[in-house]
């Protein structure tokens, strides 16, 4: 084993290995990566650190090579050993990324540095190589070399061991060689340089000349006459839009994103195919014409809507002008396939619109689904009242009786077409039961539910089960879909049985329930609930409202409660709560109206209660009453209508003629809201009225109004649209001036006679309708009105319009 002397010179192999350090830290740790120093830095590393310290390892003497030798060698080793390291990368699990490649030239450096110690311990300290900036520059400028000295008498300095031991720390090239020491008598020989020949240092001048300009010449030579090179660049791109960050691992519904990026440098347009394949399999192609020079970068997502195992690598193949089995350009990821569910939890995840619908899945027409069947003793039909909720189901009936061991299986289905934007997955709920009530040793008949020809559940009929609630998870590819749902007879003792299909549909992968078993059935029997029963009247605008519900088994998970003003059209007020109570605020002399809907944990849902379960109506002081006096001003008689937002007692008109007392108006009503009383006017030509109602809990409210008599206008104001007419209907608006008994009769004059209908009445007046036809005389026409008031006297009315043929 040599003997390891003391490595003085270590400084330069420090500096190199710090230098490795900062290149990790300036291109791979922000902010540092983010300024400047990153270029100069990263191009320290690839050009110079790594060949250096190879070259201390390989050179650890001062008069092996000079230091434009060194410097030269550290550059051409350093793009050496980065090339091979890229090339080992690449082929390792990291891949060709910034982070390994750096701290893999961090680490060669650091292990042909340590290694360059080592080398120069072998050797003498005075043989040892140092770097001095000042001798590097003048090996630039000449060569010198060491020469043992012409004129041996010539005296040499003494040089103590503490004079040695200063030279050597301070970093000075050493020439001396042999270095001995005597008794203290003896002299050194002192050390002579000589330079190089002045014939061979200008050879060597010439030749750094010329071989300068025969390089220039054979570049520029080669930039002109060489064809450009063409090709086509194909890349991936992390999220920041560097070559770093790519996704590495696969959710069920959640997307991958990758930047894609092409570039052309063919020299010509080219129409690129694109091909983003996942296990070999084509899931997207894209025509990407480039020009020459041009750039095409592009997001292109992945998502993975069914369950796979290990590993998928996940290729963007590039072609030219079509698809071949050879790519032109081909990068790829390989992706781990996570199949959980628990990264389930954004909003997108809850939404059932994306999903395709299955249509009539309640079965509640006898359209859409098909049945087929490839034996007669199977066939199938709509029944009502045998549905999930009494409703209609899909029956699958089986009449063989006997064993089918000699006899090919049986089987009969329904199946439904559906479409899919893209390729998705679902949790595909529906109910099933059958009438089997005894017990079988074997599953010779089965149950079974086929997506796409392939069986995603099946349960042998053995005994009474009830209704099973299905959720299975399913894939769906982009296009077409085949739904499959059936009874099966495998080879054994065949009895007869019905099958029932019922409520079939799609479910978001979040709502899978979390209560279901290894057969994929969960619980079937829904909850029940009510909102407590409220006072018909409150008088505070916020109350409190109450509820509460039962579930047997998995137990209730929410409540929803709606809302509503007339009973009929309903609101959500709160949805998904698991409290018992909350706080209601309503508006003033509104009735309210409440009903309740349960979820259990299962998810099975309560049915909608058709009737509001409790209505209560605020009642908070004394509102307006409404009085309205229809006709006014009058003729004789007039009707007084009393309208109050809640329910009355009572409610009385005091009519007051100056210097009288006043008389009592009794006023009728059918709904205790709208109070309706006739008068009549017998003597005088003002009134004051005041309408005196008596509310639910005893208060007293009124109001006040004035009621005028005129005995001179006409009996009815008669309206006719139009005026002037060819044919077609004439609209006739009759206001009486006084109340009347009964509506009026309306005739219009002409021959043949005019045909008069009764529409309707509204506000005070009556409407009528004649229809008049061109063989009407032309000319004037007379429309008369006849009634009779209160007190049965009659009233009439007329007036005219004109029949004009000519237009």
């Amino acid at each position: 084993m040599p003997h390891l002397k003391k490595c003085v010179f270590v400084d330069d192999l420090l500096a190199v290995t710090i230098l490795s350090c900062l290149g990790v830290i300036f291109v791979l740790v922000p902010p540092f990566n983010e300024t400047f120093l990153r270029i100069p830095v990263a191009l320290s590393l690839f050009f110079f650190v790594p060949g250096y310290a190879f070259i201390s390892a390989l050179f650890p003497g001062n008069k092996e090579i000079s230091g434009i030798e060194r410097f030269t060698l550290s550059v051409g080793f350093s793009l050496v050993l980065t090339v091979f390291d890229g090339f080992l990368i690449s082929l390792l699990p990291w891949g060709y990324r910034p982070a390994p490649i750096v701290i893999s030239i961090l680490g060669i450096t650091t292990f042909f540095s340590i290694l360059a110690i080592f080398t120069r311990k072998l050797k003498d300290e005075s043989e040892q190589f140092s770097f001095s900036l000042k001798e590097f520059i003048k090996s630039i400028q000449s060569d010198e070399v060491d020469e043992e000295p012409e004129d041996p008498e010539e005296p040499e300095e003494m040089t103590s061991p503490a004079e040695v031991r200063r030279f050597h720390r301070s970093k000075s090239k050493v020439k001396a060689k042999g270095l001995k020491y005597s008794s203290g008598t003896e002299a050194k020989t002192k050390i002579r340089k000589k330079p190089l020949p002045p014939e061979i240092e200008k050879a060597l001048v010439i030749a750094l000349i010329g071989s300068i300009i025969i390089s220039s010449a054979m570049l520029a030579y080669a930039k002109m006459t060489r064809e450009k090179e063409t090709f086509t660049m194909l890349y991936l791109l992390g999220p920041d839009g560097k070559a770093e960050g790519y996704p590495n691992e696969s959710f069920i519904n959640v997307p991958v994103n990758v930047t894609v990026g092409i570039e052309n440098h063919e020299l010509q347009s080219v129409n690129y195919i694109l091909q983003m394949k996942v296990d070999e399999e084509v899931i997207q192609e894209l025509n990407v014409p480039l020009k020459d020079g041009e750039v095409w970068q592009k997001n292109l997502t992945y998502t993975r809507h069914s369950l796979k195992n290990d590993r998928s690598k996940l290729e963007f193949a590039l072609f030219k002008e079509k698809p071949d089995y050879f790519s032109y350009r081909s990068v790829h990821l390989y992706l781990d396939n996570n199949n959980t569910f628990t990264h389930l939890v954004d909003e997108k995840y809850t939404d059932a619109s994306s999903l395709p619908v299955i249509k009539n899945g309640e079965m509640e027409s006898s359209e859409i689904w098909n049945f087929t069947s490839n034996t007669e003793y199977i066939t199938g039909s709509y029944v009502s009242g045998s549905g999930v909720n009494s409703s209609l189901a899909y029956r699958i009936s089986s009449s063989y009786n006997g064993s089918l061991f000699d006899q090919p299986g049986q089987s009969g289905e329904i199946s439904q077409n559906i479409t899919c934007d893209e390729d998705t997955m679902a949790v595909l709920s529906a109910y099933v039961i059958d009438n089997f009530n005894l017990t079988s040793k074997e599953d010779s008949q089965l149950k079974y539910v086929a997506v796409n020809g392939d069986t995603v559940w099946t349960d042998g009929v053995s005994e009474a089960e009830g209704w099973q609630h299905l959720e299975i998870p399913v894939s769906l590819q982009a296009g077409e879909n085949n739904l499959s749902f059936g009874l099966r007879q495998m080879p054994g003792e065949i009895v007869p049985v019905d099958v029932f299909w019922d409520r079939i549909s799609f479910k978001p992968l979040s709502e899978l329930s979390a209560y279901i078993s290894e057969t994929n059935t969960v619980e079937t029997v829904p909850p029940t609930s009510s909102v407590l029963g409220l006072p018909a009247f409150t008088d505070n605008k916020t109350f409190t409202v109450s509820w509460n519900g039962t579930d047997d088994l998995s137990g209730i998970a929410y409540y929803s409660i709606d809302s509503s003003t007339d009973g009929v059209n309903w609101e959500p007020w709160i949805s998904k709560t698991t409290d018992n109570s909350s706080s209601f605020t309503g508006k003033d002399n509104q009735t309210y109206y409440f009903r309740s809907r349960a979820v259990d944990r299962a998810g099975n849902e309560e049915p909608e209660h058709p009737e509001p379960d409790t209505q209560t109506q605020i009642y908070t002081g004394a509102p307006r009453v409404m009085l309205d006096i229809f006709p006014n001003p009058c003729k004789t008689a007039t009707t007084f209508n009393v309208t109050y937002p809640v329910p009355l007692q009572s409610a009385v008109c005091l009519v007051t003629r100056d210097g009288f007392e006043s008389e009592s108006c009794e006023l009728t009503t059918s709904d205790n809201i709208t109070w309706t009383g006739n008068y009549i006017a017998r003597n005088g030509d003002y009134f004051r009225v005041e309408a005196v109602c008596t509310d639910v809990f005893g208060n007293t409210v009124s109001t006040l109004d004035e009621l005028f008599v005129d005995r001179s206008i006409s009996n009815f104001t008669i309206e006719l649209t139009p005026r002037t007419i060819n044919k077609g209907d004439l609209e006739i608006n009759v206001t009486p001036s006084t109340t009347l008994k009964s509506k009026p009769s309306v005739s219009v004059s002409g021959s043949p006679a005019v045909n008069v209908t009764y529409l309707t009445y509204s506000d005070g007046s009556y409407y009528y309708k004649a229809r008049i036809k061109s063989e009407l005389n032309e000319g004037e026409h007379k429309v008369s009105v006849n009634g009779y008031d209160l007190e049965s006297e009659q009233m009439t009315g007329n007036t005219t319009f004109i029949v004009d043929h000519s237009g």
